[in-house]
């Protein structure tokens, strides 16, 4: 009898602490609500941010991205590779220079590397910066859940593990993603956006070799940012240099981040 009741005052214990850490824990859907929708209803929008990709020994490489958007739909995107990239990504990191402006109607994308260009047309209620830089923390379905807290540039950050919707669709043999948010706690503001994808089946060493996994690792850090500071229309304004030639959409190579930072 006594053990029995010793048992039922443990369990009601732990229940009690259970619920108590479920009630005293963060709301990860409302964090996230809040930091997307400073941004998204913001008149106006520029940030500078460092996009790094990593394929561990395959190599890695680091591109600035510099972002101009309104609230209207105008954006423009620029990327620029810094530092020394590695390995394989080197081939990537020259092709990754390039410029993005929308007016909201239409898309024009600049490859430097190529000297080329396209254009397509912007669908309603798109901005091609929010897209790139929120991608699938805005999605519709998505779900957060509170990881804990860490540090980023010296800024305490909660760290929002992000699960989209359509997850699980490719089975179990299909990538795997863990993206997370780190939103900082002081002003609520998204500070850096993690993303670690595991593609099954990567480059083998030779014929013979078992399937290998490989990890990519894309980060995108904040440097600055300034919402409702004036953008001088002429920014939302590009003509491709001399000599260069239109392509369609389905011609543009991959690899390397797309505008607004996510790998293609």
């Amino acid at each position: 009898m006594t053990g029995s009741i010793g048992r039922i005052g443990a369990m009601t214990a732990l229940v009690a602490l259970s619920a108590g850490a479920a009630i005293g824990a963060p709301d990860a859907r409302a964090i996230m609500t809040r930091a997307t929708n400073t941004i998204k209803n913001a008149s106006t929008y520029q940030g500078e941010w460092l996009v790094t990709t990593s394929m561990g020994t395959m190599g890695s490489m680091t591109v600035k991205m510099n972002m101009k958007t309104t609230r209207s739909g105008k954006a423009r995107v620029e990327m620029t590779p810094t530092g020394k990239a590695t390995g394989m990504m080197a081939a990537a990191a020259n092709m990754a220079a390039s410029t993005t402006v929308s007016d909201g109607k239409t898309m024009l994308m600049y490859m430097k590397g190529m000297n080329s260009y396209m254009k397509m047309p912007v669908p309603k209620g798109h901005n091609p910066g929010f897209a790139g830089m929120l991608g699938d923390l805005t999605k519709s379905g998505v779900r957060a859940s509170y990881v804990g807290e860490e540090m980023v540039r010296g800024r305490r950050c909660q760290v929002i593990k992000i699960t989209p919707p359509n997850k699980g669709k490719n089975g179990s043999q299909g990538p795997k993603m863990d993206m997370r948010a780190y939103v900082d706690k002081a002003t609520g503001s998204v500070r850096q956006v993690k993303t670690v994808t595991v593609m099954p089946g990567g480059p083998q060493p030779s014929k013979d070799a078992k399937p290998q996994s490989v990890t990519i690792t894309n980060t995108m850090t904040l440097i600055s940012e300034k919402l409702n500071a004036p953008i001088s229309p002429s920014v939302f304004k590009f003509k491709p240099p001399a000599g260069a030639k239109e392509m369609s959409p389905g011609m543009m190579p991959g690899g390397g981040p797309a505008p607004g930072g996510r790998p293609r």
